[in-house]
This record gives structure tokens, sequence and C-alpha cells, in this order.
């Protein structure tokens, strides 16, 4: 793929993704594995997994993951910008009018159908990453774990995020020494 296809493909991905790097995740499937074909379902939960567990913007964090993948650094960068570009133009027009326009009910009905939409499509992404990160019993009890503890206490997510990953990490010596 052409570090040009890469920004061209970003740009349409940053143009969709309205909500973040949630957002993406159902729009990168069906552009880079379903449609294109050069990647593999899993491999863009893995690196969106990634992407989450970085500092940054998820949605900037995973396009560089993904476009340096596709295309080394070149492809990185042309992501990155592809996906930059459309939140920069938009957040600069929303910026440069919202005062004006945010008493007005059309516009007030049109950011509340735009939210529903959006948990519509998180939803969507985080139960195709359920499916595909839950494989036994043990990532099911890390999964009902920390979605519990999340949803329950007020703890920073943060730590949740943590203990998954320590909790996966043991996991994952686990099945090494059982297997050897």
């Amino acid at each position: 793929m052409s570090v040009f296809a890469i920004f061209l493909t970003y740009l349409k991905i940053g143009c969709m993704a309205f909500g973040g790097g949630y957002v993406m995740l159902p729009l990168i499937e069906s552009e880079f594995v379903k449609r294109l074909e050069i990647i593999e379902a899993e491999e863009v939960y893995e690196l969106f997994a990634l992407a989450q567990s970085l500092p940054g913007v998820i949605a900037v964090n995973m396009a560089v993951f993904l476009g340096h993948r596709l295309g080394g650094f070149k492809g990185a960068v042309a992501a990155a910008c592809g996906v930059m570009i459309p939140a920069i133009v938009i957040i600069t027009v929303i910026a440069a009018f919202f005062r004006r326009f945010a008493e007005i009910p059309a516009v007030q009905s049109v950011f509340n159908g735009l939210n529903i939409a959006v948990l519509a499509i998180i939803a969507q992404a985080l139960w195709k990453m359920a499916k595909s990160g839950v494989k036994d019993v043990f990532t099911a009890a890390i999964f009902v774990i920390v979605a519990a503890g999340s949803l329950l206490t007020g703890f920073n997510p943060v730590f949740f995020a943590i203990g998954g990953t320590l909790a996966g990490l043991i996991l994952a010596g686990r099945g090494k020494a059982d297997h050897a």
C-alpha cells in the first residue's frame, strides 16, 4: 500500500470517526480487513489494545501503529496526518461558531443524536473486542472482574487497565509453563 493511499484511507476514516478511537475500530476493520484485505482482524485488535495502553489519543496511536505496519515510518506519519486533519478542521470550525449556535434547539438535537450514534458504534466495537479477547475461562474472569470493578467503583480506570495487563501477563506465563 502506498504512503499516499494510507494517507487517503486515514483521511476518510478521520472524516467519519466522530467519537474518537473506539468509533474508528469498525471503520479500520471495514477498510483494511474487509475491503483491502491487507491485515487480519486479530492483528487490528492487538494494535488497538496497544494503542489504548499508551498515553495520547487512541485514534492517533492506532493510526501510527497501523500506518507503520503498512508503510514504515512514512506510513506512520501519513496515517497520523490523515486521521488528525479532519479533527483539526472540524474542531476549528465548531470552535469558531459554537457560541452562536449552541443554544439553538436544532443544533442541540443534532449533538444529542450524534452522541447516541457514537454510543452505538462504541458498543459494537467493544463487543467485537470482547469476542476477540475472551478466549477461555481465565480471560472471561479477567473481563468480568475488570468490567464490574470499573462500573461499580469510583477507581481510576488506569488501575483496572494495569490490573488486567498484569493478570494477562501472569496467564500468558502460566500457559507457556503448562506447555513446556
